[in-house]
């Protein structure tokens, strides 16, 4: 087959591995350009599968496994007491992004693979687009991609005005070794998505594939989240280092502060089971995450093109963000394959639709986190999310498709 083009993908994480796999399948010569030092293997955490992530793999020309995950059989929601207050019935695959990431990297040779490039800048001709990079590399492509997340260095240079919005909560994280826990409560909380409410939002965890993406009992990893409302005092307070440093976008876990994981184990003591409560306690390293969201208004930009968070970054609730990845990364590579400008104009304005309405959903679902609404139409969906019934149906679906408000 003719050699379609080159392309230069920034980001070598999810976003840029998929888009890679898609248009080397399709004989375009392709580079990864990832600012990080060797790979991102340990990067993420949990993820709820659903058939979109599956059909998003198939898709991009990945062959899947027989075990992508560990079996959830349903989802349940704890009191403050221990007592189950609801379950709903769902089969669902939890998987890690550790694995998936794993996963996808292997089918990219390493000498098409470019660890510590930093993106600098770039420059436009009509038929090329240059990208230099801080170590003082360069290179000239057909097309360059920016797949480098939320904080795109891409979308900083060729859409300066977006910026991702803080959304008024933050969420604790973990991945701890299931043999740290109690037997007891692993032997409660196994093979279901667990659940827990308290003041300012809730709490989540499930089992996912351990070390050396291992599913069997004994070599897994519990994965939990706790959200909780943080105005800019507190959000400051918590992504703030022994030193005073501020980092505004995260805040690596060596850093965080032990004053401020003691009061957050204070809290879950408080507030949250005692099944969840000892899962925490178990955590030696949890970490934060800030939560932000925006969308993008447009994708193309000459020769250069946003996909994945670097266009649209959705709140963790969606639980798609793989999957978006995904297809954004597939549909370009047959969209680009057409050398069409109308081609490329209809994938653009398809993956702006889709994305608007994920970033819609993740607003919806994540309503009674963050400050108090104030209108009634806006407290009557806060009122609705929060309840039992629809957080634990619709918090990373089985089926997110009937959630979505795509406009036809």
């Amino acid at each position: 087959m003719k050699n379609r083009g080159s392309v230069a993908i920034i980001g070598g994480s999810m976003a840029g591995l998929f888009a890679a796999i898609s248009l080397r399948s399709l004989n375009f010569n392709v580079h990864i350009f990832e600012r990080s030092a060797g790979d991102l293997r340990n990067r993420g955490a949990g993820i709820a599968t659903h058939n979109e992530l599956y059909d998003a793999l198939e898709t991009a020309g990945v062959k899947l496994k027989t075990e992508m995950g560990v079996q959830s059989n349903g989802r349940v929601m704890f009191d403050n007491q221990g007592e189950v207050v609801h379950r709903v019935e769902m089969k669902q695959i939890m998987t890690s992004w550790g694995l998936i990431y794993r996963f996808l990297r292997k089918q990219i040779p390493e000498e098409n693979y470019h660890s510590e490039h930093c993106l600098k800048n770039l420059s436009f001709s009509r038929n090329s687009v240059t990208a230099s990079f801080t170590n003082g590399d360069s290179i000239a492509t057909d097309w360059l991609i920016g797949a480098d997340g939320a904080r795109s260095q891409v979308r900083q240079i060729v859409a300066p005005t977006i910026t991702p919005i803080y959304a008024g909560y933050l969420g604790w994280r973990g991945l701890i070794d299931e043999n740290l826990l109690p037997k007891e409560v692993l032997d409660e909380l196994s093979l279901q998505m667990a659940f827990g409410m308290a003041p300012g939002g809730h709490w989540l965890g499930y089992l996912v594939a351990g070390p050396n993406d291992a599913l069997n009992e004994g070599n897994r990893w519990y994965n939990w989240g706790w959200y909780r409302t943080a105005d800019s005092d507190s959000l400051q307070n918590h992504l703030t280092d022994a030193t005073g440093e501020f980092h505004r976008t995260g805040i690596p876990a060596h850093l965080i502060r032990e004053e401020v994981i003691t009061t957050m184990r204070a809290e879950a003591k408080k507030f949250l089971a005692p099944q969840i409560e000892k899962i925490i306690e178990s955590t030696s390293a949890p970490f934060l995450q800030p939560m932000y969201d925006f969308s993008s208004k447009q994708l193309v930009f000459e020769r250069a093109i946003l996909i994945g968070d670097a266009a649209f970054t959705a709140r963790p609730h969606v639980g798609m963000g793989v999957s978006k990845a995904a297809f954004d990364a597939s549909s370009l590579a047959q969209a680009l394959s057409k050398n069409n400008p109308a081609s490329l104009g209809e994938w653009e304005s398809s993956r702006l639709k889709f994305g608007n309405a994920t970033v819609q959903w993740g607003r919806d679902l994540g309503s009674y986190l963050g400050p108090k609404a104030s209108d009634p139409e806006s407290l009557k969906k806060a009122e609705y999310y929060m309840k039992p019934e629809t957080l634990l149906s619709i918090t990373a679906a089985s089926e997110p498709q009937q959630y979505l408000r795509l406009k036809t």
